[in-house]
């Protein structure tokens, strides 16, 4: 009788979840990087790089030397801006961590049968599962829990107390119909 099994799952406890810059910007920019429009742009980027660096090449093994340095100026262009595009954006997060004392405040999270419970210096907050409307588990340490697009709670899987496990969390998930992503 699994379903019976699952009704008794006892609260899941992840104490003092403290999010370190590092962190932050480790889980989000996995998640940047995983975006559908984030991907395409990379791989437009890659290809324009390649064909840039394949055009230079066939014109040094025909020519002899560099005849066009419009070219050699646009891959360098493309090379430069793909950097820096990478360098602001571990920039930014860095800088929306920063700028967000919320995040650097340890949470003890609890999660039971009916709700997710958060305790930190700040107050105490409670989310019904209902209002959960999915879950990214950025492997191996982050689950972020979204009960909206703008916002969500980051639990460092790390920190769940024994017994539990990563499991009884997905077995939690799924109880409640919550998606699950993994990035």
């Amino acid at each position: 009788m699994p379903a019976a099994a699952s009704t008794n799952l006892p609260a899941l406890v992840l104490p003092n979840v403290r999010m370190t810059a590092e962190d932050y910007v480790t889980v989000n920019f996995r998640l940047w990087r995983a975006r559908p429009a984030t991907r395409r742009a990379q791989w437009i980027l890659v290809a324009a790089i390649a064909l840039l660096a394949l055009s230079v090449g066939l014109e040094v093994r025909e020519l002899g030397r560099i005849q066009n340095w419009s070219t050699v100026a646009f891959l360098t262009v493309a090379g430069l801006y793909a950097a820096f595009r990478l360098a602001l954006v571990r920039y930014q997060l860095r800088r929306g961590y920063s700028r967000n004392p919320a995040a650097q405040e340890p949470v003890d999270f609890t999660l039971s049968l009916a709700e997710v419970r958060g305790c930190s210096n700040q107050g105490t907050f409670t989310s019904s599962w209902s209002r959960v409307k999915r879950a990214v588990w950025v492997q191996p340490n982050w689950l972020l829990l979204y009960p909206s697009e703008a916002a969500c709670y980051y639990l460092d899987l790390r920190r769940l107390q024994a017994p539990a496990t990563p499991a009884d969390i997905e077995q939690l998930l799924a109880r409640h119909q919550i998606a699950l992503q993994r990035v």
